[in-house]
């Protein structure tokens, strides 16, 4: 890291913290104490209103009310930040509808030499789910359901919600949940809960949520919570090796709750595992085509017959 560039990141830091010490900064940026001393008097002359603390527990505070100059992008971080933007184009995201705006905010802090490159940067790239004739086009298959927006902004004040979930031809139902995330799967978006009705993890598709509100009379507290999630654990039921051509699948497609272990030093080997709701029928089918995609170089060494007998039936049927 450049010692300017350095500056602007230390300067931030020292924001974020309000107090810090010397050894902090020398763990933090790997410098050595005397460059970090030299560190904090040039951004001292630089005009941040830093106080020093004497004794043995001493370091530096921040005075109140001040404020940092601009936030200054290097060429290197308008880029990630660009490619990381025209990567989520034609997502189901939610804000998704501020892109035009945010995309011109970028542009606009740019000088006229980064704003050329960003340009060259979009017609250069294209990604997934894109498309090349036309790459700002944003169809409106492509936005997620509104009630996304709704339950993650209300899960950003509290993560203990109430909401009314109806399934096909069923009527609605009241169910008082803990937020642990969301996930995307077959263009489908899905709340992770503990379900305090059932006393058990549940998942719940998003747009099948008619209305939500916070609960703020929370069944229990969060360390009680903590200690049942610990309890109803289910051990896994689906254990699985994968040779290197599997893996290259999975890294293609898989479930956003699992990840790889892998079993030797060049990652030609791995295993997951996972704990598959027999008892959902979609659920089962899902995983039988996404193991039957894997391929051959896949072990099973722990395998529900529910789940077997799903891929044996479509083997039969295809």
């Amino acid at each position: 890291m450049k010692r300017t560039e350095r500056l602007n990141t230390m300067m931030r830091y020292m924001n974020n913290r309000q107090f810090f010490t010397i050894s902090e900064l020398m763990r933090e940026f790997a410098i050595s104490r005397s460059t970090a001393i030299r560190d904090v008097h040039d951004i001292e002359a630089l005009g941040m209103p830093l106080v020093a603390e004497v004794g043995r527990d001493g370091g530096y505070s921040i005075l109140s009310n001040q404020l940092l100059p601009a936030v200054q992008f290097t060429n290197n971080e308008l880029k990630a930040l660009f490619i990381a933007f025209l990567g989520t184009a034609n997502q189901q995201l939610p804000y998704l509808q501020n892109r035009k705006t945010l995309s011109e905010k970028l542009l606009a802090i740019a000088s006229s030499g980064q704003q050329d490159e960003l340009i060259e940067l979009k017609h250069l790239l294209h990604f997934e789910n894109t498309n090349p004739n036309n790459p700002d086009l944003l169809e409106l298959a492509d936005f997620p359901t509104p009630m996304l927006k709704t339950v993650l902004e209300l899960a950003l004040k509290s993560r203990y919600l109430i909401f009314d979930y109806q399934k096909p031809h069923d009527e609605p139902m009241m169910r008082r949940v803990y937020l642990l995330n969301f996930f995307n799967r077959n263009a489908n978006w899905y709340a992770a809960t503990f379900d305090f009705l059932r006393q058990a993890q549940r998942t719940f598709r998003v747009d099948r949520i008619q209305a939500a509100r916070i609960d703020n009379q929370p069944p229990m507290s969060q360390k009680q919570l903590t200690a049942q999630l610990k309890v109803n654990r289910p051990e896994p039921n689906l254990i699985v090796t994968l040779g290197r051509i599997a893996i290259n699948k999975f890294k293609q497609i898989h479930p956003p709750t699992l990840s790889l272990n892998y079993l030797d030093a060049f990652q030609q080997t791995a295993r997951f595992s996972d704990f598959v709701e027999v008892h959902n029928g979609e659920r089962l089918a899902y995983y039988a085509e996404w193991l039957l995609f894997l391929g051959d170089e896949l072990n099973v060494v722990r395998m529900p017959n529910e789940l077997r007998n799903t891929i044996q039936k479509k083997l039969v049927k295809w």
